[in-house]
């Protein structure tokens, strides 16, 4: 992975060189409104791990390092029955022969389908401990105190918290910016504007601070927000900037990308599903060849076309697919009959 010479001089010693760090951007044909005077470009943060949905693979690109040299044995994750980041980890975890164990949100339906079945095949039962909506505000202090526990008994251990939210995971999202230069650099092309989606917001503000980082000020950056505010995204950002300017020991230059958040156009609550969203993840599939993930892809794909259709845009766009077809496979039901759940 050869970045741009200032983000590559800060974040390569901490990156693994076995991992990949780099995603194709190709023309988009198909779903969103397309007009010769903005040609559409779609980068493919799915390609980069067969295993892992998405842009998540990027933190992992720090994260294991950061825990190899620190000498840990044993990661407690945090998460809902269906995160992707607790399923990704759990593997890439596992394939290293670390303990893990996850501290899961207790889920309405306990049936084993989707993330909840593979997480099942991945940890025996008693390395995932289901923790009640009551208790869930206090998941953090449940986790350290676990931790707290296992260190004392000479077992050292970590936690990781919901979504990847550490100081580990920095030098690794920040080579989404890097990466995205290299596109466009290969591409021939400068784009306008960038869209991309937010969940925990890790992998968005990584891709806002590698972008300072590196005096991009262009492109405009949309931010489909699928779960959050832009109050909670902001005051994981100034935490985030506080440990990136600590690593570089300088301030970051106060240039900055212009940047908006979006509501989903349907179905806004997190996690919810709708007719119009299962209906979409169809069309997706058939004019684009694309298989996405309803719960962050296929939302964040239509809320693009809903805002193209409303302010037809101008300049290269380019949209980021940041999820994966692994992240499909509790839907596979609901899909098959177009029934909407919530």
């Amino acid at each position: 992975m050869i970045f741009n010479q200032p983000l590559q001089q800060l974040i390569s010693s901490h990156l693994d060189p076995e991992l990949n760090g780099h995603s194709r951007c190709h023309p988009l044909y198909g779903y969103l409104p397309q007009n010769s005077s903005a040609p559409l470009f779609i980068k493919r943060e799915d390609e980069l791990n067969a295993n892992v949905v998405g842009t998540k693979h990027r933190k992992y690109l720090s994260l294991l390092p950061a825990l190899q040299h620190s000498g840990i044995c044993h990661v407690i994750l945090i998460g809902s029955a269906h995160s992707n980041n607790v399923l990704g980890l759990s593997q890439m975890l596992r394939s290293r022969n670390y303990a893990v164990t996850a501290l899961v949100k207790s889920p309405g339906n306990r049936a084993l389908n989707g993330n909840h079945l593979l997480l099942n095949m991945l940890l025996p039962s008693e390395s995932i401990h289901y923790i009640s909506h009551q208790a869930w505000p206090f998941v953090q202090q449940i986790a350290e105190e676990a931790a707290q526990r296992l260190n004392q008994e000479g077992t050292q251990t970590t936690v990781i918290p919901e979504g990847g939210y550490s100081e580990a995971v920095l030098p690794g999202i920040l080579t989404l910016a890097g990466d995205l230069q290299l596109n466009s650099e290969q591409l021939q092309t400068e784009f306008t504007d960038i869209w991309t989606d937010s969940g925990t917001g890790v992998s968005a503000i990584g891709l806002l601070l590698g972008m300072r980082l590196l005096g991009m000020t262009q492109p405009r950056v949309h931010i489909t927000q699928i779960a959050g505010t832009p109050e909670e995204f902001q005051q994981r950002y100034n935490q985030f900037e506080q440990w990136l300017e600590t690593l570089m020991e300088t301030p970051l230059p106060s240039q900055r990308p212009e940047v908006r958040f979006i509501r989903p156009a349907t179905a806004a609550s997190y996690g919810s599903i709708n007719k119009t969203i299962l209906r979409e993840s169809w069309t997706i599939a058939r004019e684009t060849g694309l298989l996405m993930d309803p719960v962050y892809s296929v939302k964040h794909f239509y809320t693009v076309k809903h805002e193209m259709t409303l302010n037809p845009p101008s300049g290269p766009q380019l949209i980021l697919y940041n999820g994966g077809t692994l992240g499909m496979s509790g839907f596979q039901s609901q899909l098959a009959s177009q029934e909407s759940i919530v």
